[in-house]
Order: structure tokens, then sequence, then C-alpha cells
């Protein structure tokens, strides 16, 4: 990616700079979509958490990120469930089809929405499946929205549902629900083999949990846009003038002149044991200050505590370490940043450059030309590109703005008014 073909940070004139998270005074991103009002929405599936598989993950994010946006949420399953919805609705196995219609029709009542993770495509509980193509008829007023993590349909070992009555329903579609997909791919599968349109909604993930982040420093990552950047690199050294720390606050806002979204997580503490390096830390908030970049250089280490856990969640927060120091000794965090898998970009001065890991540029580099190379080197980089394009594109954050909102919209089918 070259430098006239980068996303241009157009998010930087909406910021509000205005809020306090957490003692921090951290930028706030305005949405640009229209309030969802409070709904009460039920899922259910085979099996649900606290027991671990793929749907299951999925399940307990989307009731954290609907639950987290007002709505009021409902969990009907097998095994699991009971802790993280509003209210748990248990289901046996043993259940017939008419049971399960008379139980559901009063335990649902009431949802303005039903989502049915694969359990109108999975051949698991026909009894459950069967009944919910009656159920319909019973909650006119709810949506049911078929969500396909699987098709039997398409799944040579499911191939009975052709030839047994019980698998009649897993053959066609039900014209009261509505189909989701988690891909293109099922989606595909599923408008050609039931005849039905479908919508993509993809599964997300939730990076603080991933990274297993405290929950101050996932605030932080979260109110300071530090998952959409375009690139997070940590600066983990001292405010003390021979670390040249300044050089970060300069690359940031010439990043930022060519539409690179660049925040620098400043982790170091100001060092007060002489005037001259009390004043340097002074010094490096008003430049970046005057150079409009409170939302770009983030000044953690005087802003709270930090033990060796939210360090070295900064250092997993971060896609590299930016570490601009002339005259180290050593050079113990390239090492740390390398342990994580982490690229250093550093100045070619010994001993850096003996270091393992190190990726470096001309001590003499201006700003401009650094923040051009900075951003070559950055794009060419398979790994943290795909890292940010997750980050931005498959965060639940995202996916309820992007794509749950807009299905929770949309106008209910012909049969619901």
């Amino acid at each position: 990616m070259g430098s006239n073909s980068l996303p241009i940070c157009t998010r930087i004139a909406s910021r509000d700079f205005h809020v306090q998270a957490l003692g921090v005074v951290l930028p706030t991103r305005r949405k640009n979509c229209q309030p969802l009002l409070p709904l009460k929405i039920a899922l259910i599936h085979f099996t649900a958490p606290p027991l671990n598989g793929g749907v299951e993950r999925v399940i307990g994010e989307q009731i954290r990120i609907l639950r987290k946006n007002g709505h009021t949420l409902s969990l009907a399953c097998f095994e699991g469930g009971g802790a993280g919805e509003d209210v748990h609705i248990p289901l046996s196995r043993a259940s017939s089809c008419a049971d399960f219609v008379a139980y559901l029709s009063s335990a649902l009542s009431g949802n303005d929405v039903i989502f049915m993770h694969n359990v109108g495509s999975l051949p698991d509980v026909p009894a459950l499946t069967e009944a919910l193509w009656l159920l319909p008829n019973k909650i006119p007023s709810a949506r049911w929205i078929c969500w396909v993590h699987d098709l039997a349909l398409t799944d040579p070992e499911h191939a009975w549902i052709h030839t047994k009555i019980e698998g009649r329903v897993f053959t066609k579609s039900c014209e009261a629900w509505e189909y989701v997909a988690v891909s293109e791919l099922r989606a595909g599968e599923v408008e050609e083999h039931l005849g039905v349109a479908c919508v993509v909604v993809p599964n997300g993930v939730d990076p603080g949990s991933t990274l297993q982040l405290s929950a101050r420093t996932a605030s932080l990552a979260e109110a300071g846009g530090w998952w959409e950047a375009d690139a997070v690199l940590l600066h983990p050294s001292r405010l003390m003038p021979r670390k040249n720390v300044e050089a970060a606050i300069h690359l940031a806002r010439a990043a930022r002149e060519q539409g690179f979204d660049l925040k620098i997580l400043l982790t170091g503490a100001e060092d007060l044991e002489t005037v001259a390096h009390a004043t340097y830390g002074k010094y490096l908030k008003t430049l970046a200050a005057s150079l409009r970049l409170q939302d770009a250089v983030f000044f953690l280490g005087g802003m709270m505590p930090m033990d060796s856990k939210e360090f070295c969640d900064f250092n997993l927060i971060a896609d590299g370490l930016f570490f601009s120091g002339q005259r180290e000794g050593f050079g113990l965090p390239v090492l740390e940043a390398g342990v994580l898998g982490r690229p250093i970009f550093c100045p070619n001065c010994e001993p850096l450059t003996r270091l393992p890991g190190a990726v470096t540029y001309p001590v003499e580099t201006s700003a401009e030309e650094l923040a051009t190379w900075l951003i070559g080197e950055i794009s060419e980089h398979k790994t943290i590109m795909a890292r940010r394009q997750i980050l931005r594109d498959y965060r639940w954050p995202h996916i309820y703005l992007t794509h749950l909102v807009p299905l929770l919209q949309r106008s209910p089918l012909p049969y619901h008014s």
C-alpha cells in the first residue's frame, strides 16, 4: 500500500475530546446510526455457555453486546445457560413436538425477536425444529430468524433427512422465518437449496477477552479508538530527554498528515528526579497538545498506576514497538516485544541493531520520511494488516452497529403484519 492509497482518517474531524474515561481524557467516536429502541430478544440453541464451542461463544457474545445496548435477553437451550442472560428457558431432549409447542408458546411469549441458532438447520432435535415451524402461529407478533451456522441439507453426514419423515423440515424453507447466515458461503447455500433470501451477519471477536486484558485496559482501548486505528505502536521509555520521546509525537503528526491513523502509547512514567527531566515531561505533553494529537498520543505512565499485567496488556494491544532512544545501554523492551512476536522499529545504532527483531531506520531521518517508511513497513507486514482488519471489521461493537442494528430495524415479514 503506497501513501497515495492509504485510508484517509476521516474519523479525526468527528472526535469529541471532552469525555473522561477512567481518569484519562479520551476521544469518543460518534456513531452514524439511528438509535434502536430496546427489544426483547430470545436466543435458542442446543447448548450454551459455559459449555465451550464456536456457536456457544457467538451466543455468549451476542447476549453481552445486545444487553450492553439496552436489550432484554432470554436463552433457551438443553445444556448450559443460566448465567449471562436475563431469562433462562431450560429445554428437555425428551420433549415431543407438542410438548415444545405448549411450553415455548408460553416461555417465548412477549419477545420481539427470536434468534434460532442452528436449531432450524441441523437435525439434532427434530421435534424442536418441527415445533419452531408451528410457533409463529402462536406468537405472530415476533420475528423468527433462522440463524444458520451449519446446514444439514448440504452435509453428507445428514443425508438421512431426505428419506425420513422427521427430516423433511430440514429440506425446505419456512415461510414464517427470516434467514441469516454467518458467511457468504452459508448464505449462498441457503439461497440455492432453500430458495429464500439470506442476510449475512458474520461472527465476531472480543479482543479484550481474546487477549485477556484487564477491564481497565480494555476500556481504554475501546474509548481511545485503538482497535479502529491503522496501527498502534508502544513506546515504553521513561519520559527523559535521552529517550527522544518527541520523535514518537512528531511521527504521529507526520503519519496523520499522510492519512494514516497511528496511535502511540507512551507507557513510561515521568522522571521527576531532576528539574530538567520534570520539565521534559511537561514539554512533551504541551507538544502533543499543540499538534492536536490528544487522540493519537496517549500518556499512560503518569495517568494510572501500572502493574506488570497492565504493562503486558499494552504490549499485546500494540502492533509493534517504536523505540526512538539513541543512547541506550541495552534495549530490554526490544527483547520483550520480540517475545510477543512484535516488530521493533528503532534507529540503526548500537546496541539496538545487535538485538534480534529490530527493524531499523537511519538516525537522521526526518519525521515525514520516517512516517512514509513506517507506513510502508506496516503495509508490507501481512500479519499486522490482517490483525487491523479483524479489529476494525469483526469486533462485536462494529458487528452490532453494521449488521445487527440494520437487521433488527428491518420491517417484519408480511407474515407478521
